[in-house]
C-alpha cells in the first residue's frame, strides 16, 4: 500500500481488487453477520445456488477482498500485555526500522504512518519480562529509533468491524462473568485449528481430536459465549471504495474514558478501538473514503462526543506486517 495524488485526492493503495456486484455485496453482508453460516443457507437467503456462493466466496478470498478469521482474546490465551508502540524514527531509516521491528516475534502488526510518529506497531506479550525485553533490548538495538511511546491496552472495545452495517452499529454487550483462565488442552487445540481455518466443520474437528461432535459444538459455543473467540469476516475497506486508514489517538476527561470509547466504537468506519494507558486514553483505527470524510469524522462526529478533549491523527500509508493468529 502506497500513497499518491490523483486529481487532488490522496489515494492510499495501488492494489487492484476484483469488481463487485450486488450479489457480492449481499454475500459479504451475510458473512459479516455470521462468518460460519453454511453456503447452503446463504444461497437460500440470496436466491442462488450453493456452487454460485462457493465460487463467489473463493473469488473474494483469492482477490483479498475478504478474510474469514477466528479472533481469539489474547488475555484468554495467556498474553498479559497488548502494547501499541508509536515510534519516531531518524530520517532515511524508516523502512529499515520497520522491517527490523517486523522480525520481532512478539510484534504482530507494523504500519508506516504520517503525523507525530513514523511507525505504529502492536505487540502481544505474555509477561512483564517480555515487554521489558522488547523495549530495552530488541527496540533499543535497532539503529534509527529516536523515540518510542508505549501504550498498554487496558480494554479492547471493538475488534469486529462491520463495514456493511448501518451508519452506526449497536454495541455488543460484554459478558462480565467470563472466566479467562479456564481453558484446557482441548480448548487450546480447538482455538488453534479454528484460527487456521475458521470454517472447519464440527464433525471434521471431532474426528481430528477423537471426541464426539456434540463435544466440539458445546466447546465452540462456550468459547463464543465467554468472548474467548469470535468469528468474523474482515472486508478490505479499499475494495469498498475507502481510500485510506488512520490511527486516531484520543485524550478524554478521566471519568468519561469508557463512555467516549463506547461512543467511538459504534461507527462502522471504526475498525478497532481500545482503551489505553499512556499518551492516549483511547486509540481507534478508522477507514475513510476521502480525506474530507476523515476530517468530518474527527471534527464533527468525534467533536460531538461529550468528554473528548483532544485528538491526534496519523494516516497509515503502508502495511509492513499483519499477523492475526496468536501463537499457542
Amino acid at each position: 500500500m502506497q500513497s499518491d495524488k490523483r486529481g487532488g485526492r490522496v489515494v492510499m493503495s495501488t492494489r487492484h481488487f476484483p469488481s463487485l456486484d450486488q450479489l457480492d455485496i449481499q454475500l459479504m453482508g451475510e458473512l459479516e453477520s455470521d462468518a460460519r453460516q453454511t453456503y447452503t443457507d446463504i444461497a437460500a437467503k440470496l436466491g442462488v445456488s450453493r456452487p454460485t456462493i462457493a465460487d463467489r466466496v473463493r473469488r473474494l478470498r483469492d482477490g483479498r477482498v475478504i478474510s474469514i478469521v477466528c479472533w481469539a482474546d489474547p488475555a484468554a490465551l495467556g498474553f498479559e500485555f497488548i502494547a501499541t508502540l508509536a515510534i519516531y524514527v531518524q530520517s532515511g531509516r524508516i523502512i529499515d526500522v520497520a522491517h527490523r521491528l517486523a522480525a520481532c516475534a512478539s510484534v504482530r502488526h507494523v504500519h508506516l504512518c504520517t503525523g507525530r510518529f513514523n511507525i505504529v506497531a502492536w505487540a502481544w506479550l505474555r509477561k512483564s519480562e517480555d515487554l521489558e525485553d522488547l523495549l530495552l533490548n530488541e527496540l533499543d538495538s535497532i539503529p534509527g529509533v529516536l523515540h518510542v511511546e508505549t501504550m498498554l491496552i487496558l480494554r479492547l472495545v471493538k475488534v469486529s468491524p462491520r463495514l456493511l452495517a448501518e451508519a452506526k452499529e449497536p454495541r455488543r454487550p460484554e459478558n462480565p462473568a467470563k472466566d479467562l483462565a479456564d481453558l484446557n488442552d482441548l480448548d487450546l487445540k480447538l482455538i488453534k485449528e479454528l484460527q487456521t481455518n475458521p470454517r472447519q466443520k464440527t464433525h471434521y474437528l471431532a474426528r481430528k481430536f477423537g471426541v464426539y461432535k456434540t463435544t466440539i459444538t458445546r466447546r465452540i459455543q462456550r468459547l463464543l459465549d465467554e468472548d474467548v473467540i469470535r468469528f468474523r469476516t474482515s472486508i478490505h475497506p479499499f475494495a469498498l471504495g475507502y481510500e485510506g486508514t488512520a490511527l486516531v489517538g484520543l485524550r478524554c476527561n478521566p471519568i468519561k474514558v469508557r463512555e467516549v470509547a463506547d461512543a467511538v466504537a459504534v461507527y462502522k468506519q471504526v475498525q478497532y478501538a481500545g482503551i489505553c494507558a499512556g499518551r492516549y486514553d483511547i486509540t481507534a483505527w478508522v477507514a475513510f473514503r476521502k480525506l474530507s470524510d476523515l476530517q468530518h469524522f474527527i471534527n464533527v462526529e468525534l467533536g460531538s462526543i461529550s468528554g473528548l478533549r483532544e485528538t491526534d491523527t496519523m494516516i497509515i500509508y503502508k502495511l509492513v506486517k499483519a499477523e492475526h493468529q496468536l501463537p499457542l
